[in-house]
């Protein structure tokens, strides 16, 4: 009897296992195409880091050429000035590193297509890690491989290549071995580009 309930119960846990990564799929898909949906299920979420850039083009040779994200939104917008009586073109583009609405880049270039504005020659600030400034961490498996394109992309000031540090873990359990790479982007925000290692 105990070894026909044993096999009973792998039986159950075994159709279970199988039938619940099909019932995940199902409920992505449905969220998949409409984020803000995906998002109201959370009461807070840090969903989105929008940078101003000078050169949208050139930002995004570094953030979607060299680090590999992927641009879910692209759109030109119109408006009229704020302050001045004319029309006002702006560029408003949204990257994903793996998730559809958390962890996502924005890119915005105000006076879009109009390379002549004082906007897109205001002197770039490169202050290192100091208060006032913002890091913005991204962790790939493939440091190695994307950064000669990194350190090659527009605009990218390195501050340090890849090198090994060694971090102590949550609960001071163990030790976390990192590669850690730093730069400036084209407009001075600063990156880390890391690796985590689990050898």
């Amino acid at each position: 009897m105990a070894l026909l309930f044993r096999a009973l119960s792998c039986a159950l846990l075994l159709t279970l296992s199988l039938l619940m990564p099909a019932q995940a799929a199902h409920h992505g898909e449905e969220k998949a195409g409409d984020p803000l949906a995906a998002a109201a299920e959370f009461p807070l979420l840090l969903r989105r880091t929008t940078l101003i850039v000078r050169d949208i083009e050139a930002s995004l040779s570094l953030y979607r050429d060299a680090l590999g994200m992927e641009v879910i939104y692209d759109q030109e917008i119109n408006r009229p000035h704020s302050t001045e009586d004319r029309e006002q073109r702006l560029r408003l583009i949204f990257l994903k590193a793996s998730h559809e609405y958390v962890g996502v880049i924005g890119l915005l270039e105000y006076e879009y297509g109009d390379p002549e504005h004082p906007s897109h020659s205001k002197p770039v600030r490169r202050e290192g890690f100091t208060p006032g400034n913002a890091i913005l961490l991204f962790n790939t498996e493939a440091l190695k491989t994307k950064w000669p394109v990194i350190e090659s992309a527009p605009g990218v000031e390195v501050i340090g290549k890849p090198a090994l540090r060694e971090y102590p873990g949550y609960g001071n359990a163990g030790t976390i071995r990192v590669m850690v790479s730093t730069l400036y982007d084209a407009d001075g925000y600063i990156l880390e580009v890391n690796q985590i290692l689990n050898d």
